[in-house]
């Protein structure tokens, strides 16, 4: 069984060669130091999380009329012979809406973050049941404050299928993945020095 996960949608949208290098190849490079940062931040937001959450059931959850969070979900969902699969930063609830809420550093909606979130996204409506409308949000994990909301509708998710089975293609070694041809990719990208594509 395959597996795609929805961060791989962000990184086949910077460069698809960088996905395969990373994914397919699965050459090793060092970490890079906002990735050590982040996960750093991750796990100490969580912790505060904790401190004050209460446990309850999804379907309390999902009927929840006052704002509510869950934090750090794991879901996943096959499509034909490939599960995708991926970790919420976090769901937050009203009377009326659902928000899937990506944190990042120095967050911009580039459409690398808007296609994680479009995965994301179809995780959440394919595993839950529920009326209320479903936005995608992108927020800025240092500031707190939401850079880019769109709510999930039928072009977000045609845009995930689009992605998603051209990731199932080159994984499957269908069709060949396509280098970026913007050179300041390659100049901030963590595989450059490993890269026969790469344009620095």
């Amino acid at each position: 069984m395959n597996v795609i996960g929805a961060s791989w949608l962000a990184t086949h949208e910077y460069c698809e060669y960088k996905l395969y290098l990373d994914k397919i190849l699965k050459i090793r490079v060092p970490e890079s130091e906002e990735m050590v940062i982040g996960r750093l931040i991750h796990q100490e937001k969580e912790g505060e999380f904790l401190k004050w959450a209460e446990p309850g059931t999804w379907e309390e959850f999902l009927k929840a009329e006052e704002l509510t969070i869950a934090r750090e979900v794991a879901l996943k969902k096959q499509i034909g012979n490939t599960i995708i699969s991926g970790v919420i930063d976090e769901i937050a609830i009203d009377k009326d809406f659902i928000y899937i809420i990506d944190d990042k550093p120095n967050a911009f909606p580039f459409n690398t973050v808007k296609k994680q979130l479009s995965a994301y996204c179809y995780l959440f409506k394919e595993n839950f049941s529920s009326s209320k409308k479903l936005f995608a949000v992108l927020r800025d994990r240092d500031r707190k404050m939401v850079v880019w909301q769109k709510e999930y509708d039928g072009k977000l998710e045609e845009e995930f299928f689009i992605a998603f089975h051209r990731i199932r293609k080159i994984i499957l070694l269908e069709e060949e993945p396509i280098a970026t041809d913007n050179p300041n990719k390659c100049l901030k990208c963590r595989f450059n020095k490993v890269c026969e594509k790469s344009l620095v």
